[in-house]
C-alpha cells in the first residue's frame, strides 16, 4: 500500500477564513458600521440640541436685558437703560422693543439737574420678542469703535462710555489700549462738563472712572482734589463757617482763580461775619468783614462794618423785653429746637469717600454725633437700643444691625442691593426693600432681627412697618387692579390693598398711632413735596410744599411734627413741619454731601 505523500505545510499568506470565523467577522463589522452611524446621529442630534439651547439662553438674555432697560428708564437712569437697549440690538438688531425705547430717549429733552424720579415699573412687559438668528450674536467690535469715536468727537460723553464698556464687555482684547485711551478722555472730558454744569458731585465721579483706568494722571489726580475740597466746602456752608474757609483757602492757595472760589471766600467772611453781629460779638465779626473786604468792596458791606465797629467801640445796651436777634425773623422757615429725642441720618464725605451715619440728640446744642463709617439708611429699632443700617464696607454688603452708639455691628443680609430697612413694632423683624435678582425688579422683603431667611412679601418700593399692627406700607402695583400708588400688605403674606393711586406716591411714613401715613410724591404738584393720609377716609392734605426737594417724611414720637429731608434753601438739610400749623423750622444744615437724594433715608425716636 503506498502511503500517499502529505501536502506541503501553506504559508500564512495562502491561509482562508472558513467555517464559523468568517461569520464572525461579517457580525462584528457590522456592529463597527452601526456604531458609527450612531455615533454621527448622536452628534447630529447634539449639536441640534446645542443650537437650541444657546438660542434659549440668548432669548433669555434678550428678555432680562429688556426688562432691566425698561426698568433703569423708568427709574430715571438713562445711561444704563441705554446700555440695556444696545446690548438687545446686538443681540438681535431687528429688536423692535429696543429700537422704540432708543429713539424715545433720543428725542427726549435734555434731562434737568433735579428732574422728579419716574414712578418704578413694577410690573414686566408682556410679550416675547422673535427668536434670534445666529448672525445677531456676532460681536459688532469695529461698528462699536467708530460709534463710540463719533460720540467722543460729538461731546456725547455718556453714549461713548456706554459703547465703550460695551466694547470691552463683549471682547476685551480688541484695540485694548487705543479703547483704555478714549474711555479714559470720555470720564475725564464729561468731569470737566460736569463742573462747568455745577453738577461737582457727577464730576467726582466722573474723575474717579478715569482714575481706575489711570491712576497717575496728575491732572485729573489734582482736578479731583480740588473738588472733593470745593464739595465738601459747599457741604460745610452755614455749619461751619471755619471750615469752610480752611478748604476754600487750601484750593485758592493750590490753584489761584479756580472756579469761583475768591467770590465765595468773599461770602463765606461776610456770612460769617453776619452770624457774629447776630451773636453780638461785634469786634469778631470787624475782623470777618474786613476780610472779605479785602477781596471786593461793597456798600452795604462796608455799612455792615462800619456799624459792626461803632457797636465793638461801644455795645449797645438791650432794652428789657426786646427781641433777641438770634431769634431769627419771621417767614415760612425759622431756625430753632424741634422737638424731644434723637434723630439719625447719613451723609456722605468725596474727599475720604465714605459714608457716615450721625446721631442728632435734640436738646442742648443738637450738635450731630458721629456714630459708624461705612455705613448708610440708618434707622432705629423701637426702643431705641440699636440702629439698623445699609453697609458700605466693601466685604460686608447688605444690611447690618450694630448698637445705638455704633458698636458691635452685626451683618443681616448680603446682598449690596438691599436697601432702606424698616423695623416692626416689637424689634423682632425688619422689612426692607431689594432688586437683587436677576430680572432688577424691586421687591419687599422680611427677614428676623437676627438674620435667616428672606422672605419676599411683593414686587415693589419704600416698605414702613406699622408701629401698631403687621401690616406694611410700599409703593406698588396692585396685581388685580394693576394701577399703582402706595399699597398695605400683612407681613405674614396675602393679599395687598391699595391705599393711593398715584404712581409717584413714595417713601411712606406711619404716624405713632398707625391712623396717619406721611409720604413724598412729585406727581401731586410741581416738585417734590410732603403729603399726610388720614388712612380711615382716604382724606389727602398737603404737609410740606416748596420750589425745591422735600422728601423722606418721618413723625416724631409723639405725633405732632413731621421731620424731612429739603434742600430748600439752597443746600441739604433736616426740617420739620408742625402737623397742626404747617410751620416748617430748620433742624440741621447737613454736615458732608448728599450724592443721591433720592436714596436717603431718616429716622426719629424718643
Amino acid at each position: 500500500m503506498t502511503t500517499p505523500t502529505p501536502s506541503p505545510p501553506r504559508g500564512w499568506r495562502h491561509r482562508t477564513w472558513r467555517g464559523p470565523g468568517a461569520r464572525w467577522l461579517a457580525a462584528a463589522s457590522l456592529l463597527i458600521i452601526l456604531a458609527l452611524v450612531g455615533l454621527v446621529a448622536a452628534a447630529v442630534v447634539g449639536f441640534s440640541q446645542g443650537l437650541a439651547a444657546r438660542q434659549q439662553a440668548i432669548q433669555a438674555e434678550i428678555d432680562q436685558r429688556l426688562s432691566a432697560g425698561i426698568e433703569q428708564l423708568q427709574t430715571g437712569r438713562s445711561e444704563q437703560a441705554a446700555a440695556e437697549f444696545q446690548r438687545v440690538l446686538q443681540l438681535d438688531p431687528a429688536n423692535s422693543v429696543a429700537q422704540s425705547h432708543l429713539q424715545e430717549m433720543q428725542a427726549a429733552a435734555t434731562p434737568q439737574p433735579t428732574a422728579s424720579v419716574a414712578p418704578l415699573l413694577l410690573v414686566p412687559p408682556e410679550g416675547t420678542t422673535p427668536m434670534p438668528t445666529l448672525e445677531a450674536v456676532v460681536l459688532p467690535t469695529d461698528s462699536l469703535f467708530e460709534q463710540a469715536e463719533a460720540a467722543l468727537a460729538n461731546k456725547d460723553w455718556p453714549q461713548a462710555i456706554v459703547l465703550l464698556n460695551q466694547l470691552t464687555a463683549l471682547d476685551a482684547a480688541y484695540q485694548p489700549e487705543q479703547v483704555r485711551a478714549l474711555r479714559f478722555s470720555a470720564y475725564a472730558e464729561q468731569g470737566s462738563a460736569f463742573i462747568n454744569e455745577e453738577r461737582f458731585e457727577e464730576a467726582l465721579r466722573s474723575f474717579d472712572q478715569a482714575l481706575v483706568i489711570r491712576p497717575n494722571d496728575a491732572e485729573i489726580k489734582t482736578t479731583r482734589e480740588l473738588i472733593a475740597l470745593y464739595v465738601e466746602a459747599l457741604g460745610r456752608w452755614r455749619l461751619d463757617w471755619p471750615g469752610v474757609i480752611s478748604n476754600l483757602q487750601a484750593i485758592e492757595t493750590r490753584q489761584p482763580g479756580f472756579l469761583d472760589v475768591n467770590r465765595r471766600l468773599r461770602a463765606a467772611y461776610e456770612a460769617w461775619g453776619d452770624s457774629l453781629v447776630s451773636a453780638n460779638e461785634w469786634c469778631e465779626a470787624v475782623e470777618r468783614f474786613d476780610a472779605a473786604l479785602a477781596r471786593g468792596a461793597g456798600d452795604e458791606l462796608s455799612d455792615k462794618r462800619a456799624a459792626a465797629q461803632t457797636s465793638c467801640e461801644q455795645p449797645p445796651v438791650a432794652l428789657e423785653g426786646s427781641p433777641d436777634p438770634a431769634d431769627g425773623a419771621a417767614g415760612s422757615t425759622s431756625v430753632g429746637p424741634a422737638s424731644s429725642g434723637r434723630m439719625v441720618f447719613a451723609t456722605y464725605d468725596p474727599q475720604f469717600s465714605r459714608w457716615t451715619v450721625y446721631r442728632l440728640p435734640l436738646q442742648g446744642e443738637r450738635q450731630p454725633q458721629a456714630v459708624a463709617e461705612g455705613a448708610s439708611q440708618p434707622v432705629f429699632s423701637p426702643d431705641g437700643n440699636f440702629i439698623a443700617a445699609r453697609s458700605e464696607l466693601g466685604d460686608q454688603t447688605g444690611l447690618a444691625v450694630m448698637t445705638a452708639n455704633g458698636s458691635e455691628r452685626r451683618r443681616l443680609t448680603t446682598y449690596y442691593e438691599d436697601a432702606h430697612p424698616r423695623w416692626s413694632s416689637d424689634g423682632s423683624q425688619l422689612t426692607f426693600e431689594s432688586n437683587r435678582e436677576s430680572d432688577r425688579r424691586w421687591r419687599v422683603y422680611t427677614v428676623g432681627a437676627a438674620g435667616g431667611e428672606n422672605r419676599m412679601l411683593d414686587y415693589g418700593r419704600w416698605p414702613a412697618w406699622s408701629p401698631r399692627s403687621p401690616l406694611i406700607a410700599y409703593q406698588g402695583c396692585g396685581a388685580a387692579s394693576g394701577r399703582c400708588g402706595l399699597l398695605i400688605i400683612d407681613a405674614g403674606g396675602g393679599a395687598s390693598r391699595q391705599v393711593t393711586d398715584v404712581p409717584g406716591d413714595a417713601m411712606p411714613s406711619w404716624s405713632p398711632d398707625g391712623a396717619r401715613m406721611a409720604f413724598a410724591s412729585a406727581e401731586r404738584g410741581g416738585s417734590w413735596d410732603i403729603f399726610a393720609l388720614e388712612l380711615a377716609s382716604g382724606n389727602v392734605a398737603t404737609l410740606v410744599a416748596s420750589p425745591g426737594v422735600d422728601a423722606h417724611p418721618v413723625w416724631s414720637p409723639d405725633g405732632r411734627q413731621v421731620a424731612y429731608l429739603s434742600n430748600r434753601d439752597g443746600y441739604w438739610g433736616i426740617y420739620t413741619v408742625d402737623v397742626a400749623s404747617g410751620q416748617n423750622r430748620l433742624v440741621l444744615a447737613l454736615p458732608g454731601t448728599v450724592p443721591d437724594w433720592y436714596e436717603m433715608q431718616l429716622d426719629w425716636v424718643r
